[in-house]
């Protein structure tokens, strides 16, 4: 069996060489990346609040009305803004201990 080597494209630009598709990892700033059990979407919701997108996108992403709102690895309140960039996760906690 051979093995296929593919070969690494570089862009001359300001900053020099790039690496491969650097520009598939280029997501808008304006986005804010919403995510909810197995669905995760970019959304444009930035200076919304938690309580805001959850009603917005309750059915969407099958939000639980008990969840746990997280941004940023940080749990807030529905009342907490979201600013572009920032990543808004709905968790449930299932099966804790005291």
């Amino acid at each position: 069996m051979q093995e296929l080597i593919q070969r690494r494209r570089e862009r001359l630009g300001d900053d020099g060489p790039a690496g491969l598709d650097d520009d598939m990892y280029n997501v808008d700033p304006g986005l804010v990346t919403v995510a909810c059990g197995p669905y995760v979407e970019p959304l444009p919701v930035g200076n919304m609040t938690v309580s805001e997108v959850r009603a917005r996108y309750r059915d969407r992403f099958d939000i639980d009305p008990e969840s746990q709102a997280v941004i940023d690895g940080a749990e807030v309140g529905d009342d907490t803004r979201i600013n572009a960039g920032q990543v808004l996760a709905f968790v449930r906690r299932a099966g804790e201990k005291g």
